[in-house]
């Protein structure tokens, strides 16, 4: 079982923390995201050992790993840039890998063959690296990664690089890798949150080096703990309370577009389920292929709104699900 536990670690340097602790289960896909200097590289680097903690412990499947050296963590990383060995073919940056674990030369060609299977990148042994896409690169260095037989694979952002259509192709690929390697657990940093949402089990958000919330893709985007989560994980709109209510309770509201009914008539759904803003102007419109997504001022602020056709009037009535709203207290979800 490749149970990973970081307990209470910190590190700190050049003016930034890190202070957290998670788990990741046996098996489990679990991705970082966080706005840019939150700490997620620094987070796989001290997995994988190439940094050092100042506080706090590391296990890996019961046994102690904090002080371990790389080599001998089983850790598996892919790189955001690969780091592959460019003056050597496919097949000799797999098997260096391999190396390093002393296995014998037949055992060693026949694992980098089943490497260049697992990956789609059979009777690519002999290229040059400097002759691949960045898809084909990529796979090299996930083959490479998995040779080391990882308890655990670190990737770092392997996606980030490359366009939209090859990084959703890819992306499932990775997904299949880690399903297929039964009992890895993976940790996949992303800057793109509806990559994270579409491929994780888990998902940690990071904040200036502190954990603000670890759940699964769809609470973290239905019932985000924090204002920052709600903003981080998806489009919405914050209201405050006191243009609807005076419960002190709660300061703000927080609703998706998807959660806004926008009707230039009449409306005939239960009127005790919406919160209804009347005489909203709309100031945007952006065509998204299959829906409209409405900018519309009310009370001078912005809501966002997703429509299947857009209206042919200036302004509408808006009704929002009040399930589908989530209230907060000094940036906290009210439960």
């Amino acid at each position: 079982m490749s149970t990973l536990c970081l307990e209470n670690v910190n590190v700190e340097y050049a003016g930034f923390s890190l202070n957290l602790s998670f788990t990741a289960d046996s098996g489990e896909f679990v991705s970082v995201i966080g706005p840019s200097g939150s700490g997620k590289s620094t987070l796989l680097s001290i997995i994988a050992g190439l940094s050092p903690i100042k506080e706090g412990r590391i296990t890996l499947a019961g046994r102690d790993i904090t002080n371990e050296k790389v080599q001998k963590r089983h850790v598996g990383l892919v790189f955001q840039d690969y780091a592959l060995f460019e003056n050597m073919n496919v097949e000799k940056n797999i098997s260096y890998a391999l190396k390093l674990q002393k296995l014998k030369r037949k055992d060693i060609r026949t694992r980098r063959e089943e490497l260049l299977s697992f990956v789609g990148l059979e009777g690519f042994g002999k290229r040059k690296i400097s002759t691949l896409s960045g898809g084909q690169m990529q796979r090299v260095a996930l083959a490479r990664a998995l040779a080391m037989n990882p308890e655990v694979l670190l990737l770092d952002e392997p996606l980030s690089a490359l366009d939209a259509n090859l990084r959703r192709h890819l992306k499932d690929e990775i997904r299949r890798v880690h399903d297929s390697a039964e009992g890895m657990t993976t940790i996949y940093v992303t800057h793109d949150v509806e990559e994270a949402l579409s491929i994780s089990d888990r998902i940690i958000i990071l904040k200036d080096g502190r954990i603000e919330m670890v759940d699964n893709p769809e609470n973290i985007y239905r019932h985000p703990a924090t204002l920052f989560t709600a903003f981080f994980s998806g489009e919405g709109t914050s209201l405050p309370s006191d243009l609807f209510s005076t419960d002190e309770r709660y300061d703000t509201i927080f609703f998706r577009p998807e959660a806004v009914q926008v009707r230039e008539g009449s409306f005939y759904g239960d009127m005790h389920m919406y919160l209804k803003l009347e005489h909203c102007e709309i100031a945007t419109s952006e065509y998204l292929g299959s829906k409209y997504m409405l900018g519309l001022l009310f009370e001078g602020r912005t809501i966002l709104a997703e429509t299947d056709e857009r209206p042919s009037t200036r302004f509408v009535n808006l009704y929002i699900r009040k399930p589908m709203i989530s209230f907060f207290k000094d940036g906290k979800l009210v439960q």
